[in-house]
């Protein structure tokens, strides 16, 4: 059974009266596997009409939105709650890079279809509110108590570059090793400069994630060396430094960002163009190399 919210209850009780099920899926269920604490739900509603009939009944538990229609979501703030309402759906590549994705929603697909098109296993485990059940098609609790990131489909994992830094973030924020499938698609992928499809502010917000959710941001950062993902010239040896501020971090992430990509840059060329074309980070970083050099003391 997957603990959530109480406060969520009400909103279930009326999604119930017209006969449509609410299903927890992707980081909060795998989260809660995991002990950490997530504000951020994603609910899948089985049996909605349309995306009109989602925010009439969410009207008078705040104010709620559609975002990115093509992609499904609603959007709903509830007290300290971040949740995001979809549809199941279907994801149909239809041209290159990470948007080009047809999207098809369907109210009576079943969870087992809607969840085959998420990247990880571990991403893809729902929860059935009303009946208390685990859904778990993929083995995603299997992989998690093995530690192991699998992903579901090959031939859908390849049509998004951006799943490769997925895999990446999360291997280093959870300790995960990449099944051997996993980890020769991804080199592949590499090679064949599929990477080079993305835009450059998705490629920074991975990098983000593994550098402010990772205990030990070395696991990354070593891992995409592996892969010969060149977004940064690694040098092993400040690996153990960054990963010892990342124990003491602030509560500031964007601080935290700064002192751990300086510590990653003493010393050698500062070269952020393969992630942002920000000035203002690169002054940053420049400003605080005195203090980045602490934490190699």
């Amino acid at each position: 059974m997957i603990e959530y919210p109480n406060k969520l209850d009400v909103i279930f009780d009326k999604l119930n009266k017209y006969h449509i099920k609410p299903i927890l899926v992707g980081g909060f269920v795998r989260d809660a596997f995991l002990n950490i604490n997530s504000k951020d739900i994603d609910i899948e509603l089985y049996n909605a009409d349309n995306f009109e009939q989602i925010v009439e009944i969410l009207k008078e538990f705040g104010n709620s939105n559609i975002i990115g229609k093509s992609f499904g979501v609603v959007k709903l703030t509830l007290d300290d709650l971040d949740l995001d309402f979809s549809l199941p759906r279907i994801d149909n590549k239809v041209s290159s890079g990470h948007k080009g994705f047809e999207v098809l929603t369907k109210k009576d697909l079943d969870f087992k279809t809607a969840s085959s098109r998420r990247d990880f296993t571990i991403n893809a485990i729902g929860y059935d509110i009303f009946e208390k059940k685990l859904l778990d098609y993929h083995d995603g609790i299997k992989d998690l108590e093995e530690k192991t990131l699998r992903f579901i489909k090959e031939k859908s994992f390849k049509e998004d570059p951006l799943r490769v830094l997925r895999a990446v973030q999360f291997c280093s924020r959870f300790n995960l090793h990449m099944s051997e499938n996993l980890y020769f698609t991804c080199k592949d992928m590499v090679q064949k400069n599929m990477l080079n499809e993305l835009p450059k502010e998705r490629i920074y917000q991975e990098i983000k994630k593994l550098f402010l959710k990772s205990t030990k941001p070395s696991i990354g950062l070593k891992l995409l060396k592996k892969l010969d993902i060149n977004i940064f010239k690694i040098d092993e040896s400040k690996l153990k430094f960054i990963d010892n501020f990342a124990s003491f971090k602030s509560t500031n992430n964007r601080t935290n960002l700064i002192i751990m990509l300086a510590i990653l840059y003493n010393n050698t060329d500062l070269n952020l163009e393969l992630i942002t074309d920000s000035k203002s980070l690169k002054s940053e970083i420049y400003s605080i190399l005195h203090v980045a050099s602490i934490f190699e003391d």
